[in-house]
Formats: structure tokens, sequence, C-alpha cells
């Protein structure tokens, strides 16, 4: 027996504890899971019916710029981004963008039209930044002013950036849509009064009261007459996600089937910033990759040179998909 056996009649040793530690235990990877469940929500979304679309690669750029710049640097982002749209084989790379997406590649100007594209590969902001509030607001306005000059998509976009942000510490429920809200005020300060976009965070935040609702209830009533499209998806992903008694694989479910890739990827994001790194339904062509861009994000390592260079994965992936 040792001495603090207390079958020897040793006193026992007395361990402090520390009232925090609950709290610190909870998040699930501080939200190393994000990428891979962003890149899940879009294959369930089915933008591409091969595998995951122009949404998770555009990300992944993100993802690998913010690991080595932490921070936004708008025109080397934009030759990233050019890089696997144009690989040197001649091979365009990005599969399933939409409209706007490829008339920014291929004028190199913003689009104007209101859009749930950014908030969809916003997810590495949240992660990268989710210790620094001030610096999330500035790179997501930064990144969503690349591709979209409307105030109200850099409003809703740096809006979700905080969601995934929050649920990176387990947040979830109306205090997750309630931080969601607040980053997105906080944008709309950056940028100076916008009615318009003030009216969105309004919808959000009255929003919250639906975190308790099935899905379908959200996606009606966020969603509107014309369903989650646009920004109402963006915002209808948000509540999706923090509903805190919806599994997270229906989340990302429900939101992959009212409104595609997009907001699949919004849901993703924010559950898997939440959850962890997990095995999801959805099968996810490269997902140890994704696992390990997610782990380095949450270490802050910085370091890219022993990962494979998105475009090439990109371009070997599309030659083989057009094999099939």
């Amino acid at each position: 027996m040792t001495a603090g056996d207390p079958d020897n009649g040793a006193p026992r040793r007395e361990v402090l504890r520390d009232d925090n530690t609950p709290l610190f235990s909870l998040p699930a990877g501080e939200g190393s899971g994000a990428m891979l469940a962003a890149a899940a929500g879009d294959v369930a979304g089915g933008a591409d019916p091969r595998a995951y679309s122009w949404v998770t690669q555009t990300a992944t750029v993100v993802a690998y710029h913010l690991l080595e710049n932490d921070g936004v640097d708008p025109e080397a982002l934009v030759e990233e981004w050019q890089l696997v749209d144009h690989t040197e084989s001649g091979i365009r790379c990005y599969r399933a963008e939409s409209k706007d997406f490829r008339r920014f590649l291929d004028s190199g100007r913003p689009v104007d039209t209101p859009s749930s594209e950014p908030a969809s590969r916003i997810g590495p902001v949240g992660v990268w930044f989710r210790r620094r509030p001030d610096r999330l607001v500035e790179a997501a306005i930064e990144l969503t002013r690349i591709t979209h000059s409307d105030p109200s998509t850099i409003v809703v976009t740096a809006a979700t950036a905080g969601a995934v942000a929050a649920a990176c510490f387990a947040q979830i429920g109306r205090d997750l849509v309630y931080a969601a809200v607040e980053t997105g005020r906080q944008a709309l300060q950056a940028l100076g009064d916008s009615q318009p976009a003030e009216g969105w965070l309004d919808l959000l935040e009255e929003a919250a009261g639906l975190v308790l609702e099935p899905p379908r209830e959200t996606i009606v009533r966020v969603g509107g007459p014309e369903g989650p499209v646009g920004l109402r998806g963006a915002l209808a992903g948000i509540v999706l996600a923090s509903a805190p008694l919806v599994e997270p694989v229906k989340a990302i479910e429900a939101g992959a089937m009212a409104g595609g890739s997009e907001v699949g990827a919004v849901v993703g994001s924010i559950v898997g910033a939440r959850v962890g790194l997990r095995r999801w339904p959805w099968p996810v062509a490269n997902d140890t990759w994704f696992a390990e861009i997610g782990r380095r994000m949450v270490d802050g390592s910085r370091e890219t040179r022993d990962l494979p260079i998105p475009f090439a994965v990109e371009e070997r992936m599309t030659v083989e998909l057009n094999r099939r």
C-alpha cells in the first residue's frame, strides 16, 4: 500500500479543483472540425454530384492564405484563387461555380448583388480569429469585399464568421445567434450607416427565438416565400446550426436540402466548429486533408510547406473526375 492509500491510515491528499475546468473542457477541438464539416455540407448540397464544389475549393484557399499570412491580403488571395482556375496544364478546376463567382474570376471585380457565397467560405476566418474578435471583423470585411461590394452581404458574412468563432467555444442556441448578431453589428459600425444591412441583423436577432423549433419551421420563417436563398440562406444556416435540440447531421442535412451547397457549408462550418472532427455520412474526398487543415488552424502553427498544394490537389482530382 502507498502512503496515500486510506486503508493504511495515512491522510488522503486533497486535490484542488478549478471551478472553471468544466468550461474549458467543453470545446471539442476548438474549431478543428469546421473545415471538414463544411465540406460535408457542400457535398450534401450537391452543387456538383461528383464531389465537393467550388464552395469548399475557395474556402480551402482561404484557409491556406490565413495560415501563411495571418490576415487577408486581397491581391494575393485573388491570385491564389486564380491559380485554381487556371492551372499550368490549362485545366479549369472549379466545379459548379456560381455565375457571380465566374463573373468575378473573369473580370477581377466584385459583384454588387446580395449573396450567401462569401458566408459559405468564411469558416476559416471564424476559426483562425476566434480569439481576436477585432481582427475577425476586419478579415471578414476584407474577404467579402474581394468578391462582393453589397454592404448587406458584408455584414451577414461577418455575422456568420462570428457564429463560427462562438461555436469554437461550444456556444449554442440563442447565445450563438446573439454572438453572430453582435459581430455583424461591429462590421456594420466599421462600414458606417447602412439601413438595409441593419435590417438583416434585426431579422437574425428575431430568428433567435426559432432555435428550439424544428428545422422546417426555421427554413420556412427565415427563408421566406422564396426559400433560403441569398442572404436569407446564410441567416437560416446560422439559426439551423444554433439549434441545441437538433442532431448535427440533421442540421447540416436540413440546410443542404433547403439551400444547397452554400447553406450546407454555412451550417457545416458552424456545427463542425462546435462538435469537432468526426465522420459524416456524406463521402468527402480528401477528408484527411481537411481534417489536418482544421487542426493547424486551431494550433496556429502557420506551416503549410508539408501540406499538398491546393491547385495541384484540385487539378489531379478534376482529371480523375473527368475520366469517370
